[in-house]
C-alpha cells in the first residue's frame, strides 16, 4: 500500500502553511532593505530628473516668445501697421526705462512709432508673465524692443539677426535654448547643439 500521502491530504497543509506565510507580514528587515533599495533608485534618478524638468520648462518659455513674436509678425501683416514686443513687469506697458531683460515678462501691442518711443498705455494684444525658476532670457546683441513692419520685416535688430537665449540659473548648456530671429522676420529656435552661436 502507498504510504504517500493523497493529494487531498496535501492541499489543506499547503494552504495552512500559506496563510500562515502571508499573516506573518514582512519582517523588519525585509522592509528596511526595500526602503534602502528604493532610497538608492531615487538618489540616482534625482539629478536627471531635475535637468528634464528644467530643459522641458525652458523650451515652454522659449516656444511662448516664438508664438508672440508670429502673432506680432501675422498682426503687422492684416493691420498694415507695425506691432511690436517689449520687456513688461505688470503686463500693461513696457517698462522704463527700456532693458534687455526679457525674462520680466513681455507684452505684445500695435505699434505706430516701431519701437521708437512705445505708447505709454498701448493696446496689449497678448502679454506674458516673468518666468519663474530664475531663468534668465536675453537678446544679444542687446534687444529692448522688438517690431514687425506692415511687410513682416522685424525692426529694431540693427544690422543682423538677434539671438534671444534663455538660460537656467545653473547654465546648464543642455537646457539652453536659444530664438534666433532675422531682418526678414523668420523666427527660429535653436540649441548648443544645433548651433554653436547659441551659447
Amino acid at each position: 500500500m502507498n504510504s504517500f500521502p493523497s493529494r487531498v491530504d496535501l492541499g489543506p497543509r499547503l494552504a495552512r502553511a500559506v496563510q500562515r506565510r502571508r499573516g506573518r507580514g514582512f519582517t523588519l528587515i525585509e522592509l528596511m532593505v526595500t526602503i534602502a533599495v528604493v532610497g538608492i533608485m531615487i538618489a540616482l534618478a534625482a539629478p536627471s530628473m531635475v535637468k528634464m524638468v528644467a530643459a522641458n520648462r525652458v523650451q515652454s518659455e522659449a516656444s511662448s516668445f516664438v508664438g508672440d513674436l508670429m502673432l506680432a509678425r501675422a498682426e503687422a501683416i492684416k493691420r498694415g501697421q507695425g506691432v511690436s514686443l517689449c520687456p513688461s513687469t505688470d503686463g500693461a506697458s513696457c517698462i522704463s526705462p527700456l532693458a534687455n531683460t526679457w525674462n520680466v515678462g513681455w507684452i505684445t501691442f500695435p505699434d505706430a512709432t516701431q519701437c521708437g518711443t512705445p505708447p505709454s498705455t498701448p493696446t496689449v494684444l497678448r502679454k506674458r508673465a516673468g518666468f519663474v525658476g530664475g531663468d534668465t532670457f536675453v537678446a544679444a546683441p542687446s534687444v529692448t524692443c522688438l517690431g514687425f513692419n506692415r511687410e513682416g520685416l522685424a525692426v529694431n535688430l540693427g544690422t543682423a539677426a538677434v539671438y534671444f537665449t534663455l538660460h537656467t540659473p545653473d547654465n546648464a548648456a543642455t537646457a539652453t535654448r536659444c530664438v534666433l530671429v532675422n531682418l526678414g522676420g523668420r523666427v527660429t529656435t535653436q540649441t548648443t547643439k544645433t548651433d554653436t552661436s547659441c551659447t
